[in-house]
């Protein structure tokens, strides 16, 4: 990937928190965001669902989440998703997001996990990167790469270019190509649909079949 100027940098992961958002089911309960790093999608996430659990393996990135600003409903843990010693729901949950995570973990046993951690009826959201393999992936470039440049210089102009976030996160190259991913999913979760997307990218959405339980009450008057 050819870097921007630091001025132009921008957040790719933001990019994508809307397309996370809209997959939220109506009146959910409970919400995992696995690899929550500094907490800015769980916070978004707490505002449509009762409860987020936030995870991540970094303590440092737990910590900033904690301390980033106050958010109602979100429970900060420190561990691995895959430890089933992690305190997490055991009822599972409505809906669980994964934002470029998964990559730093084996592929098939973190579908695994994810995948059993939604309750029936619920969802799972992944946005992920992949290590290019075919001609497809590099040829993307040649849109990718120009785009990145004009919506960095967008937001700049704008005064919200930048990644605030990034300070002290971990960083790991993906392992898995798109094919490897698309494999293990369709494996793992039947009916998955995974979509190439922009800004070296992909998005997986699985429902799963059943009707949700113990959804979020509405008031009434």
């Amino acid at each position: 990937m050819i870097a921007l100027p630091k001025a132009l940098l921008w957040d790719h992961n933001a990019h994508y928190h809307p397309w996370l958002l809209r997959q939220v089911p109506p009146r959910s309960a409970r919400a995992l965001d696995v690899g929550c790093g500094t907490g800015a999608f769980a916070r978004q996430l707490a505002e449509r669902v009762d409860h987020v659990d936030a995870v991540d393996l970094s303590a440092e990135m737990v910590e900033r989440a904690r301390s980033a600003s106050e958010a109602d409903g979100v429970r900060w843990l420190c561990g691995d998703v895959l430890d089933p010693e992690l305190p997490l729901a055991p009822e599972g949950y409505d809906v669980v997001t994964a934002v470029s995570s998964l990559h730093h973990m084996p592929l098939r046993p973190a579908l695994c996990r994810l995948a059993e951690l939604v309750r029936p009826g619920g969802t799972l959201a992944v946005v992920g990167h992949y290590r290019k393999e075919t001609a497809v992936d590099f040829t993307l470039d040649a849109v990718t790469l120009p785009a990145n440049a004009v919506v960095g210089a967008y937001k700049a102009a704008r005064g919200r270019a930048g990644k605030p976030h990034d300070e002290g996160m971990p960083v790991k190259d993906p392992t898995s190509t798109l094919r490897e991913v698309c494999a293990a999913a369709a494996e793992v979760m039947p009916g998955a649909v995974l979509q190439r997307r922009l800004f070296w990218r992909f998005t997986l959405l699985w429902r799963v079949p059943g009707e949700r339980r113990g959804s979020r009450s509405t008031a009434t008057g």
